[in-house]
C-alpha cells in the first residue's frame, strides 16, 4: 500500500515528548513490511531550533520523510500552533495517490489541512489522537475554537480512530466516537534501542551520587504529569540519603516544582536535568532504583515501559494507561493518582528493598516484547489499513514480506 502519515512533529523533536518517537517507530515498521510510507511533518524540534527542511528520501525499509517549515517556531513550541508552508499545496497535488492516510494528534493545523484534502480526494484516513483528543490541561479555549472552526470534522471524518489503551478508548467514547470506529492498538517499542543495555553507573558518576537511592522521573514538565505529587511524596521519605532526578523539557511546570522543592528543603537532594535525548534518557532510567510516573489523564505512558526495558521497576498512577501496562506485563506498582502518602510508601518500599523491587521485573521485559514489539504493532496497523482501504489494498498488503 501507499500510505501517508501526517504529524506535526517527527523523530528528531525530542522536546515534544513520546508521540514523535511512537510515530517514527510505526512508520519504520510499516516501511519494513514493504509498504511505501510517506511522512509529512513540520520542522518543529525544540524551543530554539528546527529540523532541517526538505526531509529524508526513502531508502529500503525506511519512510520518505517530507519536512515543511513552520512560519513561526516560537508559535509551534509555545502554542502548538503549527503553520507548515507548502503542506497544503503538496496534498492538493498528491493526496489522490495514496491508498490510505494516518493522522497523528488532534487540535493542530497540519491534521486539519490533511483531513480536508483527503476527504476531497476520497482517500480514507485513520486518526491516532495519542491522548490529545480531549481538551485537557493547557489552552483549552484555544482548542475549543480550533475544533469548531478549522478542525471541525477531523475526528468525525476518520474511518477509524486508534486508541493505544482502554483508558484512551473510554476517552473517545465520552467524546461521542462510536465504539465500532475505535480500534485499540498499543504503542510499539524497539528492542534494538535497548542494546547494548543502558549503563547504570553513567549518570551516577556524572552527578557524583555513588550508590545512594535514586528516584527518577522522565517526561515533559507539565501540570498533568503531577510532579507536585512526586515532590511531596519524596519529601515524606525517611531517607535523607535518597536523591530525586527529574529529566524532561520544561513546558510550564518547572518554576512551581523548584518552589515546591525549596519549600520542602530538599533542593540539595534533587537534580533537574532538563531535556535529555537518545541513549542519555535510557541511562537516566537505568541509573534509578525506581522510576515514578504519577501523571493523570495519561493514555499510555511510554516512559514506564521504557524503564522496564532498561531494567528499572516503576511506580505509576492508576488514572492512566500506564496502570494497564503494569497489570499486563508486571514490572512495578500502581498507586492512587494524587495520593502523595501512598506514593511515598511505594517509593520507600522500593528503595528499602531494591532486590524485592527488581523481582517484580521477572519476565516483564519478555512480556513487554510479546505485546509491544514494533513488528507486531506494525502488523496490527497494517491489518487495520486493509479493513479500511478495501480489496485493492488488501491484495498489496498480503504480499509476502521478505
Amino acid at each position: 500500500m501507499r500510505v501517508l502519515h501526517v504529524t506535526p512533529y517527527y523523530e528528531d523533536a525530542w522536546a515534544y515528548g513520546g508521540i514523535p518517537r511512537v510515530v517514527g517507530r510505526v512508520c519504520r515498521g510499516l516501511a519494513q513490511r514493504r509498504h511505501e510510507v510517506v511522512v509529512c511533518t513540520t520542522d518543529a524540534c525544540d524551543e530554539t531550533s528546527r529540523v532541517s527542511a526538505g526531509g529524508r528520501p526513502a531508502v529500503c525499509g525506511r519512510p520518505d520523510v517530507r519536512v515543511f517549515p513552520n512560519i513561526s517556531n516560537r508559535a509551534a513550541y509555545d502554542w502548538q500552533f503549527f503553520l507548515p508552508v507548502g503542506l497544503g499545496a503538496y496534498l492538493r497535488r498528491h493526496a489522490r495517490g495514496f491508498d490510505i492516510a494516518h493522522l497523528h494528534g488532534c487540535h493542530h493545523i497540519p491534521g486539519a489541512i490533511a483531513a480536508r484534502h483527503l476527504l476531497r480526494a476520497g482517500v480514507p484516513y485513520v486518526l491516532s489522537p495519542h491522548g490529545t483528543a480531549p481538551r485537557i490541561e493547557r489552552r483549552r479555549f484555544a482548542k475549543y475554537l480550533f475544533d469548531v472552526t478549522i478542525g471541525r470534522g477531523v475526528l468525525t471524518g476518520a474511518a477509524r480512530v486508534v486508541a493505544v489503551s482502554e483508558a484512551e478508548r473510554r476517552q473517545l467514547l465520552q467524546l461521542g466516537v462510536g465504539a465500532d470506529a475505535i480500534e485499540v492498538i498499543p504503542n510499539p517499542i524497539d528492542a534494538a534501542e535497548f542494546e547494548p543495555r543502558p549503563v547504570r553507573r553513567r549518570l551516577r558518576e556524572r552527578l557524583a551520587i555513588g550508590d545512594r537511592p535514586l528516584v527518577a522521573f522522565l517526561g515533559k514538565l507539565t501540570p498533568r504529569k503531577r510532579l507536585d505529587v512526586l515532590v511531596d511524596a519524596f519529601a515524606r521519605l525517611e531517607r535523607d540519603d535518597a536523591v530525586l532526578v527529574i529529566a524532561g523539557n520544561d513546558m510550564g511546570a518547572g518554576r512551581g516544582v523548584r518552589a515546591q522543592m525549596k519549600g520542602h528543603g530538599i533542593e540539595s537532594r534533587t537534580f533537574l536535568l532538563g531535556l535529555v535525548t537518545g541513549r542519555e534518557r535510557l541511562d537516566v532510567l537505568a541509573a534509578a532504583d525506581v522510576a515514578v510516573y504519577p501523571g493523570r489523564d495519561e493514555v499510555f505512558g511510554l516512559v514506564a515501559l521504557e524503564a522496564i526495558m532498561a531494567g528499572t521497576p516503576v511506580i505509576v498512577a492508576d488514572d492512566s494507561g500506564c496502570a494497564e501496562v503494569i497489570h499486563d506485563i508486571g514490572g512495578g506498582q500502581v498507586v492512587r493518582e494524587g495520593d502523595a502518602r501512598a506514593l511515598a510508601m511505594a517509593i520507600g518500599g522500593a528503595i528499602a528493598d531494591p532486590v524485592a523491587a527488581r523481582r517484580s521485573l521477572a519476565g516483564a521485559r519478555a512480556r513487554a516484547m510479546a505485546i509491544h514489539a514494533d513488528d507486531r504493532i506494525a502488523s496490527l496497523i497494517e491489518a487495520l489499513y486493509v479493513q479500511v482501504a478495501g480489496p485493492p489494498a488488501m491484495a498489496a498488503a498480503l504480499m509476502p514480506v521478505a
